[in-house]
């Protein structure tokens, strides 16, 4: 027997052996009703990542409940999970005792280096420490001049838009790609003090490199690339490392090595730069300042080196514009798609405006944004419906636990569950879509956009899991999301300023709007995914004063 076929049987009879080993250890999760496995090496993840977002979701909760077992590769038990008291456990009283997976964490890795997005235990509680002070309210307070700033100038390049068009009142545009320009712009300026110039379409690198980057990395679909995203837990990360950007293995990840290149450049010039305004004292009170100060301290736990806060940065310019951008994208297609409401909200903002000039106001505040009922319920509702994170990254109990559950379920062997028993290093996927779409949590119409439903939701839920409107879009606990408040006051800002300028329509021929699953939600036009993430909007001018 040659060298390579004796590394391949060792290998397969390590892996035979570690899975008849776990599948004695999880009895439990083995009663746990599922789907049948459509292949042994791929398990449910092929079929999750081909089918419609939602779709699967959709079928589980009216299927199985809010407890499923699936099958990850190579015959893995891992379970599904969108029961409100079973998440709030997770989440607020499991913490770091639910740890994000490995391969989870060298997916993260390979978009945002050692950043808080692949931190855990000590270090992730290092990262939120020193970050923390950047995102409270007062700061993004201060940051609502540059989103009204880069929503103004939206608006204007849509004007330019249509002024073009023959009839010079309506123009049908991509809103998915100008929100893409418009929120990596306002994050840029408001953030690190950085001009992407994206709206004016200067050819930025790093700004060409986020197009599109979470289709082409992992929006392909192909067999090969789900392999390697379903073996990358047992790959070393040097190894990884040394595939993916050293020899540049798959010429699907070139532009994430364009990505790596140009943000690791950028942030450590703009480190520079924001040392030396510290240090004269010009530094403004920004993301990037709180950043450098806490890599200036000397408390260990709350310092960052220069390569944390260079990954810090290349996160937060990915992550604090591509969620914004998609959110906004979903809502302004569901105004197109229910024009009473798009009718009520423009009211609304009409309303609060001539309020703030009644008072001797020029612009909207924060507050103002709160009391606009309308507008709150379109946010919420679309970060329901349409939300970016699909799933929750993947977590592993590192102990044995106890899952208490708000609905019961019988078990494969007819017992009857009302908490499930978790052994240790059980593989949990929290969902965003089936806790959003609940109907158990939110009624017979759960699947249905209906942002009235937020007008009468004053209650307190009995398993509290997001820290906004009860969501889990932002995830919840030691790992929720920094930038929550700094993501629904630029959605505000963006949909006041756009809805009292435009009408929005659905485009011409109404084409079909598939949502798809590459790492985050992103809408494709059906028969056109090759072209990656789009959505047409037909916007028509209105005459304000």
């Amino acid at each position: 027997m040659d060298l390579h076929n004796a590394c391949l049987t060792l290998c397969a009879a390590f892996l035979v052996g570690y899975f008849l080993r776990q599948r004695r250890r999880w009895s439990s999760v083995r009663d746990v009703p599922g789907p049948e496995t459509p292949s042994w090496v791929f398990g449910h993840q092929w079929y999750f990542q081909n089918e419609e977002a939602g779709v699967v979701e959709k079928n589980f909760l009216e299927r199985y409940g809010n407890v499923v077992r699936w099958r990850g590769p190579f015959g893995d038990d891992r379970l599904w999970v969108s029961d409100p008291k079973a998440i709030h456990h997770i989440l607020h009283k499991g913490g770091y005792n639910y740890a994000k997976s490995k391969d989870e964490r060298e997916q993260a890795r390979l978009i945002t280096d050692y950043s808080v997005g692949w931190a855990d235990g000590e270090v992730h509680r290092r990262h939120r420490r020193a970050m923390t002070p950047a995102f409270g309210t007062a700061n993004i307070k201060d940051l609502l001049p540059t989103f009204m700033k880069f929503a103004n100038k939206l608006t204007d390049k849509w004007h330019d838009v249509i002024e073009n068009e023959e009839s010079r009142d309506s123009a049908t545009i991509d809103a998915n790609m100008w929100f893409g320009k418009a929120t990596l712009d306002a994050i840029g300026a408001g953030a690190f003090e950085y001009d992407f110039s994206s709206l004016d379409n200067t050819d930025n690198l790093l700004a060409r490199s986020y197009q599109n980057l979470f289709v082409e990395v992992f929006g392909g679909a192909t067999k090969g690339i789900t392999f390697i995203m379903d073996i990358i837990r047992w790959l070393p990360s040097g190894l990884l490392t040394w595939l993916l950007f050293d020899i540049r293995a798959l010429p699907e990840m070139e532009n994430l090595r364009l990505n790596r290149k140009e943000a690791h450049i950028v942030a450590r010039r703009l480190i520079e730069a924001k040392r030396q305004e510290l240090k004269d004292g010009t530094a403004r009170k920004d993301i990037l300042s709180s950043l450098v100060k806490a890599g200036a301290t000397q408390r260990p736990d709350s310092s960052m080196s220069d390569d944390e806060i260079v990954a810090q940065v290349r996160g937060l310019m990915l992550a604090g514009h591509e969620t914004t951008a998609k959110s906004l994208t979903f809502a302004i297609w569901e105004l197109a798609k229910h024009p009473e409401f798009q009718e009520k909200l423009r009211a609304e903002i009409c309303g609060a405006l001539e309020m703030v000039r009644a008072r001797g106001g020029v612009n909207f505040d924060v507050n103002d944004f709160g009391n606009m009922p309308h507008l709150v319920a379109v946010i919420k509702e679309t970060l329901r419906m349409h939300p970016i994170a699909v799933d929750i990254p993947m977590r592993m109990s590192r102990a044995a636990d106890i899952l208490p559950l708000t609905k019961p379920f019988i078990g494969l062997s007819g017992k009857v569950y009302n908490e499930l028993p978790i052994p240790a290093g059980a593989t949990i996927v929290i969902s965003t879509f089936g806790y959003n779409q609940n109907p158990d949590l939110w009624g017979p119409n759960a699947y249905e956009f209906r942002p009235e439903r937020w007008f009468d939701m004053n209650e307190k839920p009995e398993s509290p899991v997001g820290m906004y409107g009860n969501l889990v879009t932002f995830s919840g606990g030691v790992r929720s999301c920094l930038g929550w408040r700094f993501s629904v006051v630029e959605m505000q800002a963006f949909i006041v300023t756009l809805v009292r300028q435009f009408k929005f329509s659905l485009a011409d021929g109404n084409p079909p709007i598939r949502r798809r699953r590459p790492g985050i939600l992103v809408p494709m036009v059906a028969g056109e995914e090759e072209k990656g993430a789009q959505l047409p909007i037909k916007v028509t001018a209105l005459r304000n004063d």
